[in-house]
């Protein structure tokens, strides 16, 4: 339902509701009847426009996304030499070690263990 309409319903369940409370307040026993039947008209508007908002929020909503990704660089690749934190020394693929998702390091000089990680590139 459009939301100019919801707005027009809330409106109208308002105004049911305040001249249901003027009868029921100022009417006496002779105008109760037609109190009542004006507040249960405007609770019923206001169920149901509250009803209507929590079954479209309960809808899946479809979005869809355009990425224009642009990769810089020059593609070509540096062999670069591992050393040991510690004494400076070069350190062989036999020296690395994947522990838990990790690189470690292992000097075979020094003995000295260290993480190895990679520096960000901005």
């Amino acid at each position: 339902m459009n939301k100019v309409v919801l707005g027009a319903v809330v409106f109208l369940a308002i105004l049911l509701l305040f001249l249901g409370a003027i009868f029921l307040i100022a009417g006496g026993l002779d105008n109760t009847g037609t109190g009542g039947v004006l507040v249960l008209l405007g609770a019923g508007l206001l169920y149901y426009v509250y009803r209507h908002d929590k079954i479209e929020a309960a809808k899946p909503t479809l979005v869809s996304q355009t990425f224009n990704v642009k990769m810089d660089g020059s593609g070509t690749m540096t062999e670069r030499q591992l050393k040991c934190k510690s004494c400076g020394a070069p350190i062989l693929d036999k020296d690395l070690k994947v522990i838990q998702g990790g690189v470690m390091m292992t000097c075979p000089y020094c003995g000295a263990m260290s993480a190895l990680e990679e520096a960000p590139r901005w």
